[in-house]
């Protein structure tokens, strides 16, 4: 998309719902301190004041039977509860655990599972989760659907993704509950009670670009999330650097093709971390006229089906060059 595309406004109805706060300031835009994240979207509407934006969102979805038919799917999964069975405690060592833990994710559909301990600035400030070791799943998007943002198709398609996160956390945590351990899992994008992107940063999954969203290694930006945690002893990854960073400091697809010119060509300081960071206040107006948006992510070349390895392999050679000069 050119620079000199129409200038988006949005409706009056929905900006007659805008709080007086920004959303930046409520996620904590300029801060020099690390502190756990306020709560501002996708949590219970009364706990933020974005809670009439909220609304106006799911009060403005389209009237289409197969569209509703996929949230109303995914919305079943998200919400499905996980009891535990309180068999008696397996032993195993740590090694184990994480090896049969992994096992279990990804012959339930995810693509990719990382291990990490909790911080407490990942926790939203109105929440408390209740083990420190946090299990990340990863699922990949269809891109041919995902290119078609905003709209129907990319919106139906997040919907199916994180239920299908929801289903490889699910069976992770009540595997873990038949071996005598605690779990609870998270996923999709529903009153979930901690941050999911920077967990999965710190475990393996991926890289954060530009656009604020996870660039994995293979999948590039169509990909989605989900979390378990636990008490089972598990053996953490490491973080994964593979030059997404780098290339998102000269590239400007997502940053060019943003209808409200949310996203920043450099970063910023955020809750004590520099980081990149979408602008929350131009952002939410497209996001709730567009159904759900995803344009960033459609853009971003690392998403492309077999880009990203080209990428990784490109960036690599130049890193190997500057480090003779």
């Amino acid at each position: 998309m050119a620079k000199n595309r129409e200038k988006f406004i949005p409706s009056e109805d929905q900006m007659a719902l805008w709080p007086e706060v920004s959303g930046n300031e409520v996620n904590g835009l300029g801060e020099a301190k690390i502190r756990r994240p306020s709560p501002i979207y996708w949590q219970k509407p009364e706990l933020t004041p974005f809670g009439p934006l909220m609304k106006w969102y799911r009060d403005n979805q389209p009237v289409d039977e197969e569209y509703n038919q996929v949230r109303e799917k995914a919305e079943k999964i998200i919400t499905e509860k996980i009891g535990p069975k309180f068999p008696q405690r397996q032993e195993n060592t740590a090694e184990k655990w994480t090896e049969l833990v992994k096992k279990v994710g990804l012959n339930n559909n995810g693509d990719v599972i990382g291990i990490t301990r909790m911080r407490p600035e990942w926790v939203i400030e109105t929440f408390e989760v209740p083990y420190k070791t946090v299990i990340m799943a990863g699922v990949s998007m269809n891109f041919d659907n995902l290119k078609r943002a905003p709209g129907r198709y990319s919106a139906m398609e997040v919907a199916r993704q994180y239920g299908r996160a929801h289903e490889v956390t699910n069976a992770m945590a009540t595997w873990i509950h038949e071996q005598g351990w605690n779990a609870v899992s998270y996923g999709g994008s529903n009153e979930v009670p901690m941050l999911l992107i920077p967990p999965a940063l710190e475990c393996g999954l991926g890289e954060l670009g530009k656009h604020g969203s996870i660039i994995n290694r293979i999948y590039g930006s169509a990909f989605r999330l989900g979390a378990v945690v636990t008490d089972m002893p598990l053996i953490t990854d490491k973080a994964d650097e593979f030059g997404a960073d780098e290339f998102c400091l000269i590239c400007k697809a997502c940053e060019n093709a943003c209808p409200p010119e949310a996203i920043s060509p450099a970063k910023q300081l955020v809750r004590g971390v520099k980081k990149w960071y979408v602008d929350f206040d131009k952002c939410l107006p497209y996001f709730n006229e567009s159904i759900g948006c995803g344009i960033c992510l459609a853009v971003c070349p690392y998403s492309r089906p077999g880009v990203a390895d080209k990428l990784i392999k490109k960036y690599a050679k130049r890193g190997a060059w500057l480090s003779k000069e």
